[in-house]
């Protein structure tokens, strides 16, 4: 029987003391809410007027900086807009380019194929003129009266020697203009190549400049941060010097007390409630 009242007075002061570490830790969370609210009312209380001056001081600067980073930020967005537009321009331009490279191409296509058109027919033209140029050779060296078919061949040869020369023209022509095509097409590849590379140089340098702004964005915030925590511990000091100056006659005291009413009740109330606890839990323990 008597270990069973012990091990229940065991727990009962486990339970106690687990009740004080819990308060105790909302005491805690209620001074820093208070100090974070009430240091701007602290400008009047001496023993706190360092760590409000500081406060000030460290707010005014996080202020600044906030400013800085939110300007640097809108720089940023300008120069990602003006990044997008010259993509945008400078693809419209090389994409107009390259639709009329594509022309150009489907143009010299036809000219390519009439040349080879009239080289074959050429070539037929000089195997028929070997032949009959032959043909009149064993002609001229016949017996007989073979004026007539001399004279003839003679006339196809001449003919056939006409058709050469103009086939020959006319590929010479028809390949000039290839060659004009196949030149303005290079050209349209060059200009291609060398707006890409402009493109790439004045990118390298919007780039560069994000790139230096998010930097310098992303050091600010961690002076921002770093700020925070010192704001942080300066005004839990401030809040756990009110919490523990519940009944201060300072008029300056009283003044940043009553503007949070709320939160002096509930720490008052917690305060209580740790105490009693921990006379329970000591009482249980003897």
């Amino acid at each position: 029987m008597r270990r069973i009242v012990w091990q229940f007075g065991i727990k009962q002061e486990r339970n106690r003391w687990s009740a004080v570490t819990r308060e105790t830790q909302l005491l805690a969370e209620a001074q820093d809410l208070l100090g974070k609210l009430a240091w701007p009312l602290c400008d009047e209380i001496e023993d706190l007027s360092g760590e409000y001056w500081q406060i000030r001081d460290l707010d005014r600067r996080q202020q600044e900086m906030r400013e800085l980073s939110e300007h640097l930020t809108n720089e940023n967005e300008a120069a990602y807009e003006k990044l997008y537009e010259i993509e945008d321009r400078n693809d419209h331009q090389v994409q107009s380019m390259l639709s009329r490279k594509r022309e150009l191409m489907e143009k010299a296509v036809p000219i390519m194929n009439d040349v080879e058109e009239i080289k074959a027919r050429n070539s037929n033209t000089r195997r028929k003129f070997g032949s009959l140029k032959a043909k009149l050779e064993v002609l001229k060296r016949q017996d007989g009266d073979y004026a007539a078919e001399i004279d003839k061949t003679r006339q196809m040869l001449v003919k056939m020697k006409e058709e050469h020369t103009r086939d020959l023209a006319g590929i010479t022509d028809r390949e000039n203009e290839v060659e004009k095509l196949e030149h303005a097409v290079q050209r349209i590849d060059d200009d291609v190549s060398s707006r890409r590379d402009l493109l790439k140089t004045e990118n390298a340098e919007l780039v560069a400049e994000i790139g230096r702004r998010s930097k310098q964005i992303a050091d600010l915030s961690t002076k921002i941060g770093s700020i925070d925590t010192q704001k942080g511990d300066l005004s839990f000091q401030i809040g756990q010097y009110l919490s523990n100056a519940l009944n201060h006659r300072d008029p300056a005291v009283q003044k940043a007390l009553n503007a949070y009413r709320p939160i002096v009740a509930k720490i008052k109330s917690l305060r209580v409630s740790i105490q009693y606890n921990q006379r329970l839990a000591r009482r249980v323990s003897r």
